[in-house]
């Protein structure tokens, strides 16, 4: 059998020495050009941050957790004398409490022989617009003009509350100053509750969320430890991340990078659900307790957006993987209304009235920050503000119930 010996020239045997030097080459280049791409993304980022600022200005987001403070039983309110400003995307607005923690005016707290105590949550904190703006300031405004004499509206309202909060509250402030009616609104996106809450741990909400090493490897705990962190910073400081992502919300909702979500009791699932009777009964409670001081209430229901606006409904269909035929946008109203009806409160619903004025051009919810916007204030308050005379006006206080009015504006 032949032997054939092959043998190779040092050209074509790279030598350790040679194989290091070569890397050692390559390496240079290699860092060269990540610096590059670093410099021409950053480039590219000043560019459009630049061109956004210019052409299509953004609200950058202005937070100030200081605002609020735990408390106990109730969790957490708005502290005593606060006087600073917030930004929650719909522009920056002041933000004033008096003594007690309740929302003013650039005017301060109002004195009046006529008071008021509004309930409610974020929609009645109103962070999104000037208190002067706002269902509570334009109510308490224009109640002046139309009886004569100034009226003093009290309002604890705070992000996060629910009815069973609502009616701690009342427990606190109803027999600390006389008032003349109680004024509770109940918002139809997440105040129907599951179970009443006796108490509730002291606690500030998180409005900044702290970068921190993710303590497991899971999606959410990365959300939350790095990507919650990056979200505020760049939406504090970044006018072309906020134009970004507010045309990325299909995406986001997919992806679970949002603070929005779709309203469970708009679902026909929860049709069944004791819940409503739940609700009825925390609110009953309030009447109940008002009541015991001859002082009627108020309930008005507070459309979720995606019941008004059909534009953010079909973008949250498609976002959060809903099927539409496992919706009813009418049932949150119809069967909180007939439980609370049951027990006999007096209730306003201004769904109806809502639609018309989006399915007419207005825009009552904002466009980053889905509360109410100036407009749907303006509406809400000229909505309920027949009834509210209509009950400061009676000859005789103690009474149950009176016939709801129509949520027709004057």
């Amino acid at each position: 059998m032949a032997r054939y010996r092959f043998t190779l020239s040092s050209a074509e045997v790279a030598s350790p020495r040679r194989a290091a030097g070569e890397g050692r080459r390559r390496l240079p280049a290699a860092v060269a050009n990540v610096t590059l791409l670093c410099v021409s993304l950053g480039v590219a980022g000043l560019l459009g941050e630049l061109v956004v600022r210019l052409v299509a200005p953004q609200q950058l987001i202005l937070t100030h957790p200081e605002i609020w403070q735990p408390v106990d039983t109730l969790g957490w309110a708005h502290r005593p004398n606060v006087n600073t400003t917030i930004n929650r995307g719909e522009g920056t607005v002041q933000v004033i409490t008096d003594r007690d923690g309740y929302r003013v005016g650039r005017g301060a707290r109002v004195e009046a022989q006529r008071r008021i105590l509004l309930l409610g949550d974020s929609y009645m904190e109103a962070l999104q617009v000037e208190y002067e703006q706002s269902f509570a300031g334009l109510l308490e405004l224009r109640l002046a003009e139309l009886l004569g004499e100034p009226v003093a509206i009290r309002n604890p309202g705070v992000s996060g509350w629910d009815p069973s909060q609502y009616l701690i509250e009342a427990r606190r402030d109803i027999g600390r100053e006389p008032f003349d009616l109680v004024l509770v609104s109940v918002f139809l996106g997440n105040d129907v509750a599951p179970q009443r809450i006796e108490r509730y741990p002291p606690l500030v909400p998180a409005e900044v969320h702290a970068f921190r090493v993710p303590r497991r490897l899971s999606y959410g705990e990365l959300i939350d430890a790095v990507l919650y962190p990056i979200n505020d910073f760049l939406a504090a400081h970044s006018q072309l991340y906020v134009f970004l992502k507010q045309r990325t919300a299909v995406l986001r909702m997919r992806a679970g990078l949002t603070t929005e979500y779709f309203p469970e009791d708009l679902l026909r699932s929860k049709a069944e659900a004791p819940d409503w009777s739940v609700t009825a009964q925390i609110l009953r409670d309030i009447r109940d307790l008002a009541a015991a001081r001859d002082v009627p209430t108020l309930f008005f229901l507070i459309p979720a957006p995606y019941q008004a606006d059909t534009a953010a409904f079909r973008r949250a269909l498609r976002g959060f993987k809903v099927d539409p035929a496992a919706v009813d946008l009418d049932q949150p109203n119809r069967l909180l209304a007939q439980a609370m009806h049951a027990y006999g409160l007096d209730v306003l619903d201004v769904l109806a009235d809502f639609r018309h004025a989006e399915a007419s051009g207005s825009r009552l919810y904002g466009s980053v920050d889905l509360h109410l916007s100036p407009e749907g204030h303006d509406l809400l308050e000229r909505l309920v503000e027949p009834g509210v005379v209509a009950r400061l006006s009676r000859p005789t206080r103690g009474l149950r119930a009176m016939p709801a009015l129509s949520g027709t504006p004057r």
